[in-house]
């Protein structure tokens, strides 16, 4: 999509509007209302200066901001971290699948770009999940039993979630989910991932899955990389991808509710239960990483 216009209204959901402009700002109003809501700006879409980043950045603002809970800091210890391995594990294990689902009904529509495009995200994803399992195991845990006992709930909501894009009408908003994604593993920095590794037991090596999806993997590469997908869309095939990025948002926001019937305590409860127990168990206060 070219930026002849310098602005673009996408309904990102009933009765709600984004409004973006190419240089990073972007605004949330209800149809019928007089209320207008600014959205932060990001420095993505600044620095893009393109209506598709604009947007898609200020669908993923709009979405997190509904949910105040997702901006509140959590104890993260290393029961949660168990807890979001093995959620990774079953997530990241059917990402393949579902991303050559997606470029074989990209293909039937005559959208050879776009079933390229998912194939390579698919050849990008493989074999994630086993690093996941590595992880478990390098804390001395059976990965497989661990998987079985606390894997989240919300794992599979974003299966679920991922799958419903695919074989959907319009299977391009996919890239909205991904985007979304790969755009929050962004956020997780150096200093996050020491302090992921402070509260593994001493000399352990459990952070392959981490340090892949945050910013000094390849997913800061993965972010631009679809950005510049976005910015060769049409309307209609933007607003797609900006709707998905912005639900991708709000599932986000709502993790931590879906996941209330397996809270890190009953993680524990669990594993000691079957007689899995990690010396040095520790806490940082930092946010909950999400899947």
């Amino acid at each position: 999509m070219q930026d002849a216009a310098r602005s673009q209204c996408i309904e990102i959901a009933a009765n709600r509007l984004l409004i973006a402009l190419a240089d990073g700002r972007c605004w949330l109003t209800e149809v019928g209302s007089a209320d207008v809501t600014t959205l932060p700006v990001s420095a993505v879409a600044v620095e893009r200066a393109s209506l598709a980043a604009s947007a898609v950045e200020g669908a993923i603002c709009a979405g997190l901001a509904e949910n105040a809970l997702a901006a509140m800091s959590r104890s993260f210890t290393l029961h949660r971290y168990i807890r979001w391995l093995a959620g990774n594990y079953v997530f990241a294990g059917q990402t393949p699948g579902l991303l050559r689902r997606a470029a074989e009904r990209f293909e039937a529509s005559a959208r050879r770009d776009l079933a390229a495009f998912a194939r390579k995200k698919a050849e990008e994803e493989e074999g994630h999940a086993d690093l996941a399992y590595r992880d478990l195991e390098a804390l001395g845990l059976p990965a497989a039993e661990t998987i079985r006992l606390v894997q989240p709930p919300s794992a599979n909501v974003f299966a679920d979630s991922l799958r419903a894009y695919v074989e959907s009408s319009a299977p391009i908003a996919l890239f909205g989910f991904s985007y979304c994604l790969e755009r929050m593993a962004v956020g997780r920095d150096d200093d996050f991932i020491r302090e992921i590794e402070a509260i593994c037991p001493p000399h352990v090596r459990a952070c392959r899955f981490l340090k892949v999806h945050s910013n000094i993997g390849s997913d800061g590469a993965h972010v631009d990389e679809q950005l510049s997908l976005f910015e060769s869309f049409t309307g209609p095939e933007l607003a797609a991808v900006v709707r998905a990025a912005y639900e991708t948002a709000q599932l986000l926001a709502r993790q931590p509710s879906i996941d209330q019937a397996m809270p890190p305590e009953e993680v524990e409860r669990r594993l000691r239960r079957d007689g899995m127990v990690i010396s040095g168990l520790q806490g940082t206060d930092r946010p909950e990483v999400a899947i």
